[in-house]
């Protein structure tokens, strides 16, 4: 839904939709298409998967090498480079669907950034809107899914709301699947924001969406007021306002997409977060259905469960 309308304003959005916006996704080819946000994000479950049961140092190098991979679907590989993976060869990744600049550049200089060797200064939302599958191993602490999904996200993105904000959702992912309601995962989250080096610019846009959540305005004037999500703790901030706001899935993606900035980021970050939190079956079957990585994705899913 978010790629639809990823580069409208909301008037444009509103004079294309309706004064509600968009409300569902909208074929391509009898399919729901995915942005770069999702591409990104499957890219890092399989580098995640290959190397489970790992250490720490392999599993970080494996989503490092998935990244080089999902940079050979967008642009001409260099001579030299052999797929990682396996989803690389699958043609329905092989689309540009608005891919980041810092995304791509950065992966091309290796994406060997960390968060203490930083590799720019790009607090963009490219390095928080792919962390989600570091929530997902079971033995993990939320403190060392935090720490996971910050250096994923610093491979790319140098600037600590680049990184940080990434941190925190893969840290909220994993505090969902546990069973804690998203509320108290987000209070469970700012300390480890607050131990972080220039982490205030993450913790100021958190308190910011529970202060909102008080206010008797709207939704979409809510949104605005948290940023457009270009960057990392803006993109963050919009997704947990739209999840905690949301009374559905389905409101949650309305909520996220219909703004004037990032829209598929915002969308995603609150679908990986109202998803985490209440299950798949909150989902609409009809929207899974018709998606173009569905294959895609059910192989990994399948895998990492195996």
């Amino acid at each position: 839904m978010g790629y639809r309308v990823e580069f409208k304003g909301l008037g444009s959005i509103r004079f294309s939709y309706g004064e509600a916006g968009i409300q569902e996704p909208e074929e391509t080819d009898g399919y729901y298409v995915v942005s770069d946000d999702t591409q990104m994000t499957l890219f890092t479950f399989e580098g995640l998967i290959r190397g489970l049961g790992q250490s720490d140092e392999t599993i970080l190098e494996e989503i490092r090498l998935a990244y080089v991979d999902w940079l050979a679907t967008q642009e001409a590989p260099d001579i030299s480079w052999h797929p990682r993976g396996n989803i690389y060869h699958n043609k329905r990744l092989w689309h540009l669907r608005a891919p980041g600049n810092t995304c791509t550049s950065a992966t091309r200089n290796g994406a060997h950034g960390t968060p203490t060797d930083p590799i720019n200064n790009s607090k963009g939302c490219g390095g928080v809107m792919r962390s989600a599958p570091m929530g997902l191993i079971e033995s993990w602490t939320p403190r060392q899914a935090f720490d996971m999904g910050c250096r994923i996200a610093a491979m790319t993105h140098g600037h600590p709301s680049g990184y940080l904000s990434a941190g925190a959702l893969s840290c909220l992912v994993r505090l969902l699947l546990d069973g804690e309601q998203l509320r108290d995962a987000v209070g469970q989250t700012l300390p480890l924001l607050g131990e972080s080096f220039e982490g205030e610019e993450t913790i100021v846009a958190l308190l910011k969406v529970l202060e909102l959540l008080q206010l008797e305005i709207g939704a979409s004037e809510c949104v605005a007021k948290l940023g457009e999500g270009w960057v990392g703790e803006e993109a963050l901030a919009i997704g947990v306002y739209a999840a905690l706001k949301a009374s559905s899935f389905q409101d949650a993606l309305v909520i996220s997409a219909n703004h004037e900035g990032d829209s598929d980021s915002t969308a995603s970050i609150a679908g990986q977060l109202f998803g985490a939190w209440h299950g798949v079956e909150c989902i609409p079957e009809k929207w899974i259905e018709k998606l173009d990585i569905r294959e895609i994705m059910d192989g990994l899913v399948t895998k990492f469960i195996a």
